[in-house]
């Protein structure tokens, strides 16, 4: 009820409160003024909080005063409420009501938005292998997953549109991300009643199986099996007699034998033979450890290997199996120029935590082996010096290793076709390396990562992913760009207007940094 105050001065006119101003209304010689009552501020149809939504969410605004018009704002303007609001990202809803010049309190509503996804087919049990879709009608959402249970983050394997192949019973984890709305995770439980785990079986001692070994002729593989039989028993020699093999032939035998075999850490790299009538009749086996140092070694070998390999076992995915292996190996080791003769063979990461080349090969080439996975050492030059890396099968397709050029953390080399192997690399091999040319295990593939080809594109990927890491409480981010991008992108990133471009999508970091190579990049926000 409105309340009569009487004044004496016509123009007196007295306020009702910070918001309202008061009617006045003349009688006669007096000014009789109302002091308006309080205007309701508007409630919402909608609770405040988090929506998960294929595209936009509808709020409608009312107030329980009658006649008052409600104002909101969803920046940094007020519009005159019409009809409901369409929100179509993360909103702080300001808004307020006004009658006869009085305005209630301001109320302030936060909205997230959160994408709708959709999974197909969606989760239970099934026959055999299946691929699952993700659909969403929100646009522009990006897909992150993993298959083992854990949280995924932008680090994690990138959806495409060929989908996520289940192969085996796997807790699928999904987080949807948008910009400017808050991401979504899902948990999806896919059981493979015909799954079972990849067999590890070791092909160390089954050399009739080793690529090298079937790069031989006849006479020859039976070479191969004698060097194979004196290196077991650390044996003086190896009795060729009947063989009927040349010279010529003698290194091509010996090195394909050498570079399928990393279990014989005792033998140095050389080796001299016995001819008679031009046909070689016996080897001599040159060791670098005698029998009492290997046996000495070789539990402490025995012991580091298997802890590697009994983690990787655990994997149940061809690609994470491989990666433990790719992992332990650049963790455990130092690179080395020099030192003893382990340093080039597979004991010196897995015993003494230092190698060559030879040695960072030859280890991960035993690892590989002793799970069941063909792999080879592949000798050439990388950017012109001598080299060794490891080339591997894995699906029935081969692909390029080198362990020792991850050793700076980062996966450049992890599982690569030839034609990215050889714009660094040359192959010097004694035989025939074979064809590599799939990608569905590189890192960047296996983890479904982009790799951008453009500079505005990888600038515009860093600053999204970034942002959108940030507004998720993940401070670091790591994108992937073809040979010779980088310094065209570091530079841009240095230009004044990335914190600025971070900040257009929600990011408020006061300060980053960056570590890089040649194709990585990682950022971390502070």
């Amino acid at each position: 009820m409105k309340q009569r105050i009487i004044s004496a001065a016509l123009a007196a006119v007295i306020s009702a409160g910070v918001f309202s101003a008061p009617a006045q209304e003349i009688i006669g010689s007096s000014a009789v003024v109302y002091a308006a009552s309080a205007v309701s501020a508007p409630s919402v149809s909608r609770k405040p909080g988090s929506y998960t939504s294929s595209a936009s969410l509808s709020v409608k605004l009312t107030t329980s005063t009658p006649g008052a018009v409600i104002y909101y704002s969803t920046g940094s303007s007020y519009k005159k409420y019409t009809k409901a609001i369409k929100l179509t990202k993360n909103t702080t809803l300001k808004c307020y009501a006004e009658k006869d010049g009085v305005k209630s309190a301001v109320k302030a509503y936060k909205y997230k938005l959160c994408p709708k996804v959709t999974f197909s087919p969606e989760e239970g049990e099934f026959d055999d292998a299946l691929t699952v879709k993700l659909s969403s009608k929100a646009s522009g959402v990006t897909y992150y997953y993993t298959l083992d249970g854990k949280k995924p983050t932008t680090s994690s394997r990138k959806y495409t549109s060929s989908g996520i192949k289940i192969e085996r019973t796997s807790t699928l984890r999904v987080m949807a991300v948008k910009s400017r709305w808050t991401s979504k995770y899902y948990t999806k439980e896919y059981t493979i009643s015909g799954s079972s785990d990849l067999s590890g079986e070791s092909i160390l001692d089954d050399y009739k199986s080793k690529y090298a070994y079937n790069t031989l002729t006849s006479s020859q593989k039976q070479v191969y099996a004698k060097l194979f039989e004196a290196a077991a028993a650390h044996a003086d020699k190896a009795d060729l007699t009947g063989i009927n093999v040349t010279t010529s032939e003698i290194d091509d035998i010996y090195w394909a034998f050498d570079y399928d075999n990393p279990q014989f850490f005792w033998l140095a790299n050389g080796y001299r033979y016995t001819t008679r009538n031009g046909r070689v009749i016996g080897i001599t086996m040159v060791y670098s450890r005698t029998v009492s140092e290997m046996n000495n070694i070789k539990p402490k070998f025995d012991a580091a290997a298997q802890k590697i390999i009994d983690k990787a076992l655990q994997e149940d995915d061809l690609f994470e199996r491989v990666k433990v292996l790719h992992d332990a190996i650049t963790d455990m080791t130092e690179y080395t120029l020099s030192g003893p003769s382990y340093i080039s063979e597979a004991d010196g990461p897995l015993v003494y935590g230092k190698a060559l080349c030879e040695g960072y090969s030859k280890a991960f080439m035993y690892l590989c082996q002793s799970v069941g996975i063909p792999c080879i050492c592949v000798a050439g030059t990388g950017n012109g010096e001598k080299h060794m890396w490891n080339m591997l099968q894995l699906d029935g397709e081969w692909y390029n290793m080198d362990v020792t050029w991850d050793d700076d953390g980062d996966y450049n080399y992890f599982c690569i076709p030839t034609s990215q192997l050889t714009i660094d690399h040359r192959f010097n091999n004694p035989f025939t390396v074979p064809s590599a040319t799939a990608t569905k295990y590189t890192y960047t593939s296996a983890m479904g990562f982009t790799v951008y080809n453009t500079l505005n594109e990888a600038y515009n990927g860093l600053v999204e992913q970034a942002s959108a890491n940030w507004c998720n409480g993940e401070y670091t981010t790591t994108i992937y760009v073809k040979d010779g991008l980088m310094n065209s992108l570091i530079k841009k990133i240095k230009s004044s207007t990335f914190t600025s471009d971070l900040r257009a999508n929600g990011c408020n970091a006061r300060s980053w940094s960056a570590n890089y190579s040649d194709r990585a990049i990682t950022i971390t926000l502070s």
